[in-house]
């Protein structure tokens, strides 16, 4: 997939968001958005469905372990931060 930079703007994760609010996002885009860049010749979208495969949404996503995110080539410490602290932060909401 072309840098997310290269997609028209409609296309691209932030710009949609700002548009048209997260709702009109995708799971891949969502989680795209928290991976934040990708590596050469793998976009953060790239990388964000690769995590979502085999686990079809961001709910069976959320039940497995951090190190499992690992797996994916460019998701290190920091990215799988911030995408435990957003399914931290969705389920006090969820769940208080």
């Amino acid at each position: 997939m072309p840098k997310i930079k290269d997609l028209p703007e409609d296309q691209r994760p932030r710009e949609k968001l700002l548009k048209f609010g997260p709702e009109a996002l995708s799971d891949k885009e969502l989680l795209a958005i928290l991976i934040g860049h990708g590596l050469k010749g793998k976009s953060a979208i790239d990388m964000a469905e690769e995590l979502l495969n085999g686990y079809k949404n961001l709910k069976g996503l959320a039940g497995r372990r951090l190190d499992e995110f690992m797996k994916i080539k460019g998701i290190k410490e920091a990215k799988i931060i911030k995408i435990a602290v957003a399914f931290e932060i969705a389920k006090r909401i969820y769940f208080t």
